[in-house]
């Protein structure tokens, strides 16, 4: 039996809404949710369940959020301008100038745009009509399906994908499959979540149903590798915990033979941590009064640890999102509120989940002068010795 980290039954986010009516298909508000690893690889995976990649599968088909690379999203300029920044960066160690490029999972297609924009020919590949739709808008072609797919034959110069790798079964079978369609002398650029402070502190926020796969610099080198390709760049993005890659194929696909044990011990670690950060958690819903109301400041990090310790709860969330604003995540009936909501209502205690802008939003609260709450970090949750700055 595969080495575990169990959390049980946990909140399954797909999307946020504008009221708490119940979601099409009836899609259950809590799926079980298990860390696992592949030794070889040094990759802490989520363990594959089929009930959660049959939900997962389904909810891609639907009208869902599709993320936050489409137009007017608040953080599409800072994140997306990075990525395309790291895009011109790459495609100038090319032998010659690229002239084709296509996204593979292609969101609200703000960077099939950008892209096009900089002289390319451009396509894109996703399964959701919200993909579809902006594609028809932005006069670009969108193949609607999953990747790889027999619907795309054509082959360009570039292959690129943010945000994507951590959703696939086989990331290493999904990356291997793009050299059938890269011309000759071609890359693929990709970004994924940079896990590695996460994977270190034993904090489990970094869970999503929708996320397989919890990349650090070692693993991503690993997979990218064993997938036959040789990593010509490969670093954390300056926003917000994103690893960029940069990659030729390779003569040889590179399999990890010897490093199990380094996995085997990564993940040792890792589950030592996190239980420690549950129970630390655990002890801090639990000294709340049932009277009293417990704010969540960016609270899709929290989710992992929504269990029963919080249910008797009345629980608040806080999103700087504008996109969030008076939105639900389905399986709660909690709307997200503002930094102006919680400045003229103020919960008895928020928690910041947190750690790369707890600090930013802890200084914003204390320079606002909210009264009556009692301020938590997320970092409370984890051992000083074990804490790092980000």
């Amino acid at each position: 039996m595969a080495d575990t980290l169990d959390l049980g039954n946990v909140p399954f986010y797909w999307r946020s809404k504008v009221s708490v009516a119940s979601p099409p298909l009836n899609i259950p508000s809590r799926l079980p949710f298990s860390f696992s690893c592949d030794e070889k690889l040094s990759l802490i995976i989520q363990e594959r369940n089929p009930l959660v990649l049959d939900w997962l599968e389904r909810v891609y088909k639907e009208n869902a959020n599709v993320g936050y690379l489409q137009e007017g999203h608040a953080l599409a300029q800072d994140y997306g301008g990075e990525f395309l920044e790291f895009f011109v960066e790459a495609v100038s160690m090319l032998h010659r100038s690229p002239k084709s490029a296509a996204d593979i999972g292609c969101g609200g297609v703000y960077l099939l745009q950008r892209i096009k924009e900089m002289g390319l020919d451009v396509a894109g590949i996703d399964p959701s009509p919200i993909t579809a739709e902006a594609g028809s808008r932005a006069g670009i072609e969108i193949i609607s399906d999953f990747y790889p797919s027999s619907k795309l034959t054509a082959r360009f110069d570039v292959l690129f994908h943010y945000d994507v790798l951590e959703h696939v079964e086989d990331p290493v079978a999904f990356l291997a499959a793009q050299k059938a369609n890269l011309n000759e002398g071609g890359a693929i650029v990709f970004a994924v979540p940079d896990c590695s402070h996460h994977i270190r502190l034993g904090d489990l926020s970094m869970m999503l149903h929708e996320h397989l796969n919890y990349f650090d610099e070692v693993s991503l080198d690993k997979v990218v590798r064993a997938a036959g390709f040789e990593p010509l760049l490969l670093k954390p993005a300056q926003h917000g915990g994103v690893l960029l890659c940069f990659a030729v194929p390779s003569s040889v696909a590179q399999i990890p033979t010897a490093d199990a044990d380094d996995g085997r011990r990564k993940f040792t670690e890792f589950k030592k941590r996190a239980r420690s950060s549950i129970a630390r958690f655990s002890a801090l819903a639990g000294a709340i009064s049932n009277s009293e109301d417990l704010g969540l400041y960016v609270p899709l990090r929290a989710f992992s640890y929504l269990g029963e310790a919080v249910s008797d709860h009345r629980l608040r969330f806080f999103d700087d999102d504008p996109g969030l604003h008076h939105r639900y995540y389905d399986g709660f009936d909690v709307a997200v509120e503002n930094f102006s909501d919680l400045l003229s209502n103020p919960p008895r205690h928020l928690l910041i989940c947190s750690i790369a802008f707890g600090d930013r939003i802890f200084d914003r609260l204390i320079n606002a002068s909210v009264q009556g709450v009692t301020l938590h970090k997320w970092v409370e949750l984890f051992d000083t010795a074990d804490q790092v700055k980000l």
